[in-house]
């Protein structure tokens, strides 16, 4: 439960702080890196994964959560990832909706 809190607060931090303050492009708003983020770890959208009455992060184990925010730190190496990660959702979503 420790590690797992650590996780929830590091995330928190790189969701609404270090990345926003760190891009503009091709997003700036935290729900959008927490969209992004979240298809990338379900290559999918996130939703259809999970349960929409409860909040994504509550129902996220250990592994997972770490495997986002290693991504999330990769972004801020590797800003082309950002990019990469979106056009993957944004095409996922696009997907979805033709469905």
């Amino acid at each position: 439960m420790k590690d797992m809190t650590a996780g929830i607060i590091r995330y928190k931090q790189l969701l609404n702080e270090t990345l926003p303050s760190s891009f503009t492009r091709p997003v700036r708003y935290n729900h959008c890196f927490n969209r992004i983020v979240l298809d990338w770890l379900f290559q999918d959208v996130w939703y259809r994964h999970l349960d929409s009455s409860k909040t994504a992060i509550s129902q996220l184990n250990e592994t997972q959560l770490q495997k986002m925010i290693e991504r999330m730190e990769q972004w801020l190496q590797e800003p082309d990832l950002l990019f990469e990660d979106n056009h993957r959702s944004l095409t996922w979503r696009k997907a979805a909706k033709a469905t």
